[in-house]
């Protein structure tokens, strides 16, 4: 009796620390992906809320794409086993001919390259390159070359990709593919990208085994979360008394980083105007959110000085996510969220 043989799944790790881009550059891929394949994302975020997951599921492109999010912290702690749980569903569930892996822009790569490349999953996953995603002006930066995480990112990765190329100079770029000359272990591909865009092609390169982390200890697991669920009060001069408005509150922090997300009902609409207000704040550095506002659904993205706004397809419902290297008054955002809900 012959037996079929299982092929290993082709799977690329991509990676990039908070704002590089990550999530855009793996719709890009979605849709360029060949002709009738069947491709699963699985999708890793620091806070409770996961923005990318909605978002990579408001932009289904037919149904040959899977996605599985695994919200609240980083992919590798208990031991890997939120991973493996999130990882055998897809697999069962999609059958795929080609998996990606966005791990959290804040979490270390190393212990998740370990459960990928552990016993169970060695004739179940071909795991080719890691790709990481880097804004070329970071690496001039002392507080992100003074994060171990952010360094073991460019040390493990076989694919350099400078994102969001058309915001750096000419001497960003320059001083971006000098400093990658400089590893003993060459990369495999280095270039710079314009709008999370390169070819599926590469996802093929092979990934080497000889790179190693200088920091595998790096990793926090200490995570802290405080779910709330509030009834928006009828004094709210923006909500009318016969409505009904409910959100929940989800807080956390670890790995350095507070982070902190609301969820708002479907039936909430934000005022655009006053939402891009909120988001331009310079206040926070890494802000993204997806809202039900007077003029369609849109995408709301911060990334330090870097701010974008797209449509997007219907969501189940309006979220935010903020994340930041320091605490904030998470009450006194509440009111100013609040404070964009539309009024006629």
């Amino acid at each position: 009796m012959m037996t079929t043989k299982i092929q290993a799944i082709p799977t690329n790790l991509i990676t990039g620390f908070l704002g590089s881009g990550k999530t855009t550059a793996i719709l890009k891929l979605l849709r360029s992906r060949p002709e009738n394949s069947r491709w699963a994302v699985l999708v890793n975020e620091f806070g409770d809320v996961g923005i990318d997951g909605a978002m990579l599921e408001t932009e289904r492109l037919n149904d040959g794409v899977f996605i599985k999010e695994v919200p609240g912290g980083c992919l590798c702690c208990a031991a890997g086993l939120p991973l493996q749980i999130a990882l055998n569903l897809l697999i069962k569930k999609a059958a795929p001919d080609r998996i990606l892996i966005e791990p959290t822009g804040v979490g270390h790569p190393k212990k998740v390259l370990d459960v990928l490349t552990g016993e169970f999953y060695q004739s179940v996953l071909d795991l080719k390159a890691t790709i990481c995603l880097v804004e070329a002006h970071k690496l001039t930066e002392s507080k992100y070359l003074d994060n171990e995480t952010f360094i073991d990112q460019l040390n493990i990765a076989d694919i350099v990709l400078a994102s969001k190329s058309d915001q750096a100079t000419e001497e960003e770029l320059k001083y971006f593919y000098e400093f990658f000359q400089s590893y003993e272990i060459p990369k495999d591909h280095v270039n710079s990208i314009e709008f999370g865009q390169f070819s599926y092609e590469l996802l093929n390169i092979e990934r080497n085994i000889k790179r190693c982390v200088t920091f595998p200890d790096a990793h926090s697991h200490v995570n802290k979360r405080i779910t709330e669920t509030e009834q928006i009060e009828e004094t709210q001069q923006e909500v009318s008394a016969e409505d009904n408005y409910s959100w929940q509150k989800f807080e956390n922090n670890g790995q350095g980083y507070y982070g902190c997300g609301w969820i708002f009902s479907h039936s909430i609409v934000f005022d655009e105007d006053k939402l891009e207000k909120f988001f331009k704040n310079d206040t926070f550095s890494r802000v993204k959110g997806i809202f039900h506002t007077n003029n369609n659904w849109l995408l709301f993205n911060r990334s330090e000085q870097d701010f974008t706004k797209e449509k997007l397809q219907q969501s189940a419902d309006s979220r935010i996510e903020i994340i930041e290297p320091d605490y904030h008054d998470w009450n006194l955002v509440e009111e100013q969220l609040l404070a964009c809900i539309y009024s006629n």
